[in-house]
């Protein structure tokens, strides 16, 4: 299991929205800004299409691919 890399789900108004979180890359402004608008500006959200290209591109498996979106949807980020 790769630990390399955190993943959430969110509601958005256009449906569900996937993100890929790698710690060397997580913009300041998703620790400092206020808000979550400002926490997800910079931050790449992904279709479900988008979210499981992505990873596999990063090398996973099918499976492993799947584990994750089931992780993500229990990992929901939500705007509160």
């Amino acid at each position: 299991m790769r630990t390399d890399f955190c993943v959430g789900s969110f509601p958005t108004a256009a449906g569900e929205r996937f993100v890929i979180l790698l710690p060397a890359e997580i913009p300041a402004s998703f620790f400092f800004a206020s808000s979550w608008e400002g926490k997800l500006r910079d931050l790449t959200l992904l279709t479900e299409q988008g979210f499981r290209q992505q990873l596999s591109e990063m090398g996973l498996s099918s499976g492993e691919v799947e584990y994750q979106l089931e992780r993500a949807r229990g990992l929901h980020m939500l705007a509160k």
